[in-house]
């Protein structure tokens, strides 16, 4: 079984409205302050729902008297504001669009380096609403008026090889020396200068068993670029594993590397991985726009799923996800699939956490239809206070 993500064009729709309501603020203010007030911050959650209100569609009187592409009169025309549904849902894409910039930011800080990104003109995103970060790099590297030194760091990060040619290429011998001397010293970084040094292609089995460790933690950004040049399933297995524990991989990179595996390697997964790693995978596909397949995913890895990983799946879900409390349809609908696939052998388990078992509860009694989420974060402030 291959794991892949299918958009619908209505997830596409939605990502492209919430862009564009997040881009009327200002990004390069949103990537430091963006919801630093939490759940109530009115600098951008009141604005967000005002914009969101102000959406109206048009819709046409259906008449078929005539056939024809005529031109309507306004008066055929009526003007429609968005269901209450869909406003909570564009709501909370707009949050998660928002945090992507924001985790943007914290992920580069120390290499693009300045307070003033020209995030607008830089970054580029997915139709589904998730920055491409490959491409995004390629358009800082790109970007002459930044320092050479930082570009040369980034596409170190990324391991884009033909662009730190070109760079080397294209620095003169006090920015070869300053490279040499300020850049952090990790292995990745002493490979390349060394492939550059000696002008002798990158081979990636250079990475020994011992190092691998550090080499795959420290080099999470540019895993798209390099997985599918490592060669056997043990060093596959390896780097799923190592960029998981450091937990700094972007939610898509990583679905970008599992969606390359073949069964085998998938089998490898489900049999070696540790729990605290297989909860981060799951909470992985929680994260928008992966939602949509969080139950494939689930279902796929059905067999392997323990208590402990059960126990982690939901508390994730309840107390963060439906906690947060911006995209709480999709984790309502979520959740009663999930606890019905495990609830035979693990819900006594779960009994013995009376406070969360009464969040279950309330999801698993209310369904969609009845979920308030008002009354959801009283109990859970009831019961989770501090």
């Amino acid at each position: 079984m291959k794991i892949k993500f299918w958009p619908s064009l209505e997830l596409i729709a939605h990502a492209r409205i919430a862009q564009g309501i997040l881009y009327t603020f200002d990004l390069e203010d949103l990537k430091h302050t963006f919801l630093e007030g939490g759940l109530r911050d009115s600098e951008y959650i009141a604005p967000i729902t005002k914009k969101i209100s102000e959406i109206v569609l048009p819709n046409y009187r259906a008449t078929f008297c005539r056939l024809t592409a005529a031109r309507r009169k306004p008066e055929d025309v009526i003007m429609v504001h968005l269901p209450p549904e869909i406003k909570r849902q564009l709501r909370g894409i707009v949050v998660a669009l928002g945090l992507e910039i924001k985790q943007w930011f914290r992920s580069h800080r120390f290499i693009v380096r300045g307070d003033s990104h020209n995030l607008r003109k830089n970054l580029t995103w997915f139709s589904f609403g998730v920055i491409d970060r490959l491409e995004t790099a390629r358009n800082f590297i790109y970007d002459e008026d930044w320092d050479i030194t930082d570009r040369f760091h980034l596409a170190c990060k990324y391991c884009f090889e033909d662009d730190l040619k070109m760079l080397w290429r294209n620095m003169t011998t006090n920015h070869r020396y300053f490279v040499m001397r300020l850049l952090p010293r990790t292995r990745n970084i002493e490979l390349y200068l060394q492939t550059l040094n000696t002008n002798i292609p990158r081979d990636w089995a250079e990475i020994s068993f011992n190092e691998r460790r550090n080499f795959f933690r420290g080099n999470f950004l540019g895993i798209r670029s390099y997985f599918s040049k490592l060669r056997g399933r043990e060093i596959k297995y390896q780097c799923i594993y190592y960029v998981l524990e450091s937990g700094n991989v972007h939610h898509y990179d990583l679905y970008s590397c599992i969606s390359q595996l073949n069964d085998d390697d998938l089998y490898t997964i489900r049999t070696r991985l540790p729990t605290a790693e297989f909860c981060k995978l799951f909470r992985s596909f929680l994260q928008w726009p992966f939602q949509i397949m969080f139950l494939d995913v689930v279902n796929f890895f059905k067999q392997n799923i323990s208590n402990d990983i059960f126990h982690g799946v939901v508390t994730f879900i309840l107390l963060s996800e439906l906690g947060w409390g911006f995209q709480d349809h999709t984790y309502v609908e979520i959740f009663k699939p999930f606890w019905n696939l495990f609830s035979a052998k693990y819900e006594e388990g779960l009994k013995k956490r009376v406070e969360l078992y009464e969040l279950a509860k309330y999801i698993l009694e209310s369904g969609l239809k009845n979920y308030d989420a008002r009354k959801y974060r009283y109990l859970l402030n009831l019961h989770f206070s501090d």
